[in-house]
């Protein structure tokens, strides 16, 4: 398994190139249209909807064992197993209305709702000491169950909040 620094590292890595490519993508896309002002509520819907994307196309590579993973600490997948293999398509789906701006006020309400109970679920497992690996990344990559894993959610979260 991945040290949580090295966790935290490849996380950072994630969340920066999604970022940056992003504003990258709108800044051509504002000289093509003869804009000087990058929208940053749209760069950050953007940058939601591709690291939903990225993270559940990870979870898509081995769904089995992403499930498998996830089942281990999550609040709903525990009790009942056949969320844990709906969860990636919650996030593509999630992703996808980002990117195309559909229905953002429902799409902002249930991203919020998907990472306060991953939120919840981190920090009770944590609180009682479980050593489990983190689903965030799908079961390709061996990363601890951590503050990283909890910090990941709450950085959602505020992107989420900052949308609104």
């Amino acid at each position: 398994m991945l040290s949580a620094t090295v966790s935290l590292v490849l996380l950072t890595v994630f969340f920066s190139l999604s970022y940056f490519g992003n504003y990258l993508y709108l800044k051509n896309q504002n000289q093509n249209q003869n804009q000087q002002v990058i929208d940053y509520k749209t760069l950050r819907q953007n940058f939601m909807g591709t690291i939903l994307i990225i993270f559940g196309l990870l979870k898509l590579f081995n769904l089995k064992g992403f499930a498998n993973i996830f089942q281990k600490y999550d609040l709903i997948s525990s009790k009942i197993p056949q969320y844990a293999y709906i969860y990636p398509f919650i996030e593509l789906g999630l992703g996808i209305s980002y990117l195309t701006k559909y229905k953002l006020n429902y799409v902002n309400n249930m991203t919020m709702i998907v990472m306060a109970i991953s939120i919840i679920s981190v920090v009770l497992s944590m609180f009682q000491g479980k050593n489990l690996r983190c689903g965030c990344l799908g079961a390709f990559f061996h990363i601890p169950l951590s503050y990283v894993t909890l910090s990941e959610n709450i950085v959602m979260m505020i992107m989420v909040l900052m949308i609104k």
